[in-house]
């Protein structure tokens, strides 16, 4: 179903009213005038966009239009996050402003410095080998163990969520979020929600956890080294498997079926990039952990992913956005959801 053709789509223009961000840029010392504003980002929760002030070059991030009961709160916490992991070793783009006030663009929103790159989705860029694939495994492993040895208490991350109960509090909070999503009977979804209830592993571990960690969200310079890992909104104090989980379960090998998320990293679907175990293997060997339980929380992420998805579903179907990706999703979350109900029967 597309959106309400009655409803006006979703625009830059209306996302981030120019005229009043030039004036708050103005407040805060950078440039004068209208910006040039342009969305960026393969990202489809929060909305990204490029800011150009002169010779300044911004990135803004906002909520999605519509209701911002929740989601308005999502993204100043996020900038907060960068801002605490700026002290540490991931690399993270600066934060240079965190603006609550809403009758600026509309919304809460932070600005961040623009750190240029690649990022990975379908192809290589050009000129790069398909040996490269393996490098760029490596360091995205080495990164996620990075941040699971963050000091929470040094770092202050430890004020970002509870050291205790995290997979409970992602069953009660994603079971929540199907129903409060759905837009037509998702049955399957049900079931693997029975299936992670019935054989939920005992946390071994707390760290911060990205809550989205994939090839998709790190900028890579031209030497395929990692200049920034983005998309923190999802972020919290947690089992650090669960980040572990997602990386795998999104980590498209080339026999995978097609689903909505695996789309999102075909490129590791070609020559060059290990598979999901050797990932797994190369985490367990500088985090320590065991990969036991690593099905189960490869499931969970699956789950959790097409319930998001369900609910971007239903933002496009009711208007609030028109995006293309959104729009694929009347197959694209049953089939996350075949892809969840296969991972219990591998487990």
């Amino acid at each position: 179903m597309p959106p309400d053709p009655g409803k006006p789509a979703p625009t830059t223009a209306t996302a981030v009213p120019r005229a009043r961000l030039g004036r708050y840029l103005e407040e805060i010392g950078v440039g004068s005038g209208e910006p040039v504003v342009e969305p960026i980002g393969e990202g489809h929760s929060n909305l990204t966009f490029l800011v150009r002030q002169g010779e300044a070059s911004l990135v803004l991030r906002r909520p999605p239009l519509g209701d911002l009961s929740r989601s308005a709160n999502d993204v100043l916490r996020e900038g907060r996050i960068l801002m605490a992991l700026a002290g540490t070793e991931i690399p993270v783009p600066e934060v240079l402003a965190l603006c609550e006030d809403d009758e600026v663009i509309g919304a809460p929103f932070f600005l961040a410095e623009f750190v240029p790159g690649n990022v990975l989705v379908a192809t290589l860029p050009a000129g790069w080998p398909a040996a490269t694939g393996e490098r760029i495994a490596t360091r995205l492993v080495e990164t996620l163990a990075a941040l699971h040895r963050v000091d929470l208490t040094a770092s202050g991350l430890d004020a970002f969520g509870r050291p205790s109960g995290y997979l409970e509090r992602q069953l009660r909070r994603f079971s929540a979020l199907l129903e409060e999503n759905a837009t037509r009977p998702l049955p399957r979804l049900e079931r693997v929600r029975d299936w992670l209830q019935d054989n939920m592993p005992s946390s071994s571990a707390t760290a911060f956890v990205h809550g989205d960690f994939r090839l998709g969200n790190v900028i890579l310079g031209d030497d395929a080294e990692i200049t920034a890992v983005l998309d923190w909104e999802m972020a919290t104090t947690g089992d650090p498997l669960a980040d572990l989980g997602y990386l795998t379960a999104m980590w498209a090998e080339a026999e995978d079926p097609e689903t909505p998320m695996t789309a999102l990293s075909a490129v590791t679907r070609g020559p060059g990039f290990p598979g999901r175990g050797e990932l797994a293997r190369r985490y367990a060997d500088l985090s320590g952990h065991s990969l036991e339980a690593l099905p189960w929380y490869e499931t969970l992420a699956l789950w959790k992913a097409a319930i998001f998805l369900e609910g971007s579903y239903r933002r496009f179907r009711e208007g609030q956005s028109d995006d293309s990706y959104f729009a694929r999703l009347d197959a694209g979350v049953p089939a996350m959801a075949d892809a969840a109900l296969a991972r219990t029967r591998s487990a």
